[in-house]
């Protein structure tokens, strides 16, 4: 399945211009916090292991326990990366579930997640960077690259979904795989069926939306976890990575 995870990663490039650059920034990040060669880091919500994969690379001595809830892109990944060799370890947990973090089993240098946790409900947001806070050793630092918005209404959030919409329409138009094209080409495998027939009842048509926690939401909510230092290191329109140390 590794066609279908170079795929996903060129789709994704649709929705966030300067994916490989946030990569970078939160490598370089976790390296001036956690210094050391041998980090232990949580690939929260994973999909099918885009920070997986790249961390590995950077960090050739690195390790990464990699969870998400979805069979879909848990199969893809885990049938295109593997276990690399004992380095990466796949989870399936549901980060609504409260007992996920019992299934890392082990403390991380560093929590990275990317794209993922807008999915999240506010509630379920806060617990999870709660839990997440409690799985980091002390200095540890989570960084979460994800799209983080302005307040609803605003002039300058409809000015940046304006200047986002027309970036990714440029992108379809030369030619590039939208989201729903990329999930219409998995459905079509025959290998996935089971994992596509399980994804469907874990999320039944029209009943997954979209929550999107804006910035001030996440600052207060990973303060209350525990977290000492809560910044954004990185900002593209409303693209956003924001790091936080433990």
């Amino acid at each position: 399945m590794s066609d279908l995870l170079r795929r996903w990663d060129a789709q994704q490039n649709v929705y966030i211009e300067h994916r490989e650059p946030v990569f970078d920034v939160m490598f370089d990040v976790l390296e001036q916090v956690c210094p050391g060669p041998e980090l232990t880091v949580l690939d929260l919500a994973c999909g099918p292991g885009a920070i997986s994969r790249r961390f590995l690379h950077r960090f050739p001595a690195g390790r990464v326990v990699a969870l998400d809830v979805d069979p879909v892109l848990l199969a893809i990944g885990q049938d295109a990366l593997g276990d690399r060799g004992g380095r990466l370890r796949w989870v399936r947990a549901d980060l609504r579930d409260p007992s996920w973090p019992g299934q890392v089993g082990t403390t991380v240098d560093a929590v990275l997640s990317s794209t993922a946790l807008h999915w999240l409900s506010p509630p379920d947001l806060s617990a999870a960077y709660k839990a997440a806070a409690d799985l980091l050793r002390p200095g540890g630092v989570l960084i979460n690259a994800d799209h983080l918005p302005l307040p609803a209404g605003s002039r300058l959030r409809t000015a940046c979904e304006a200047i986002d919409a027309g970036r990714q329409q440029a992108a379809v138009a030369a030619g590039a795989e939208p989201w729903d094209a990329w999930w219409a080409a998995v459905e079509a495998q025959p290998e996935l069926a089971g994992a596509v027939a399980e994804r469907r009842t874990l999320w039944p048509a029209g009943s997954r939306d979209w929550n999107g926690a804006g910035l001030d939401f996440h600052r207060a909510a990973l303060t209350a976890a525990g977290f000492t230092e809560v910044d954004v290191v990185w900002q593209d329109l409303e693209e956003r990575v924001l790091a936080a140390v433990r």
